[in-house]
């Protein structure tokens, strides 16, 4: 295939070399051509992706979907070192400023699943650190021992000591608390109805029930310090709640003070739902891709997490120089960010054929030895 690249894949080609160290020329070509193909045609798969790429080379279809798919099946692609580089220059950005942290677990089809550490940012969850696992096969290694593992990848480079992890039931328990005092983070997580308790009150602790006979009709709301789990009488803060509109009530379980605070803080869980509806089949269409290797969806997570990162960026950018109202309506916000951003980096490429200008638009800025990222909005 003819390396005959337009404006900004060739200047995204230079970035991916030049910000991910450990990538060499041929590899920053293609992970360069696959995030714009997948901006482009809006979807992870192949077939799509090289039809949105025709553009760019005189290469037929058939000869850019062969590259692309050598790519996935690539072993020299080091997706972790890869994304180490990324990690090192976002996360920086974050020191000192208050951090939320989603943990959850998603499923690709019966074939694998990935659990997904991520960083709560405006409407969506961008990704920080994550693993491909089995779908159905037993794991080689325990589940916590591989949410340790991705904790210490973004440890590593998150300096800020003001961080909240939010999970949900399936992933609350004390394992996953202690992993978060290591590290001196706080804890929001949502607890199942059947969950044993032991309520302070009065000056002493009461008797032993499930947390479901605490709030147990639409409207109740109580809050206080609590035992949970009777084989370990673990003291935490209980937030219960069942608010009007919802088929059940939330127990949320703090380091912080319980109260009302907490479910409005947990309410921010349910935008990874809209993230990873994005990722499938309301957006990025990934369950579409018939990729089934674990690694190989493993370099198809890299493409299309590289996307969503900078189309946040360029979101941000393009709400802070005042050009929203351009894409979206003023009275009223249809458009996501990352639709926003898409949109945005569309009319940017259509308008600024010069290669030295788009270089503006690029995830990173070099200042020095160093490189700086921003989401201003």
């Amino acid at each position: 295939m003819r390396d005959a690249f337009g404006p900004l894949c060739t200047v995204l080609s230079d970035h991916v070399k030049t910000v991910f160290g450990n990538v060499h020329g041929h590899q920053s070509k293609v992970i360069a051509m696959f995030v714009w193909g997948a901006i482009q045609a809006k979807s992870i798969v192949v077939q799509a992706v090289a039809e949105a790429l025709l553009g760019e080379s005189e290469a037929k279809c058939e000869s850019i979907e062969r590259r692309l798919r050598r790519f996935l099946a690539n072993e020299r692609v080091e997706v972790k070192d890869t994304w180490r580089h990324l990690l090192a220059g976002v996360l920086p950005y974050w020191k000192d400023k208050k951090v939320t942290l989603i943990l959850d677990l998603t499923p690709f089809d019966e074939h694998a699943q990935v659990i997904y550490v991520g960083l709560m940012q405006q409407t969506r969850v961008l990704p920080l650190a994550w693993k491909v696992m089995p779908g159905q096969e037993k794991w080689e290694e325990g589940q916590w021992n591989i949410v340790e593992a991705l904790f210490e990848e973004i440890d590593e480079y998150l300096e800020a000591r003001t961080c909240t992890l939010l999970a949900d039931r399936g992933l609350a328990c004390l394992a996953l608390i202690r992993l978060c005092q290591q590290r001196g983070w706080q804890y929001l997580l949502r607890v199942s109805k059947d969950e044993r308790v032991q309520r302070w009150s009065y000056g002493h602790w009461a008797y032993w029930q499930e947390v479901s006979e605490i709030v147990s009709q639409m409207g109740q709301f109580w809050a206080g310090t609590v035992r949970l789990w009777q084989e370990h009488a673990w003291e935490t803060q209980l937030t219960a709640v069942w608010e009007p509109g919802n088929e059940e009530a939330w127990f949320l379980i703090s380091s912080q003070k319980a109260g009302r605070k907490r479910i409005s803080e947990y309410r921010w869980r349910m935008r990874v739902e809209s993230t990873f509806q994005e990722m499938k089949s309301r957006g990025w269409q990934w369950e579409s891709t018939l990729v089934r290797d674990r690694d190989r969806l493993d370099r198809m997570l890299l493409v299309l997490f590289l996307c969503f990162w900078w189309l946040m960026h360029l979101a941000a950018s393009c709400i802070h120089n005042g050009r929203r109202d351009r894409y979206d309506r003023h009275d009223r916000r249809d458009k996501g960010h990352l639709r926003l951003g898409r949109l945005y980096l569309l009319d940017i490429v259509r308008k600024t054929p010069c290669p030295a200008k788009l270089r503006e638009c690029l995830l990173f800025r070099q200042r020095g030895e160093h490189w700086l990222f921003s989401l201003r909005f």
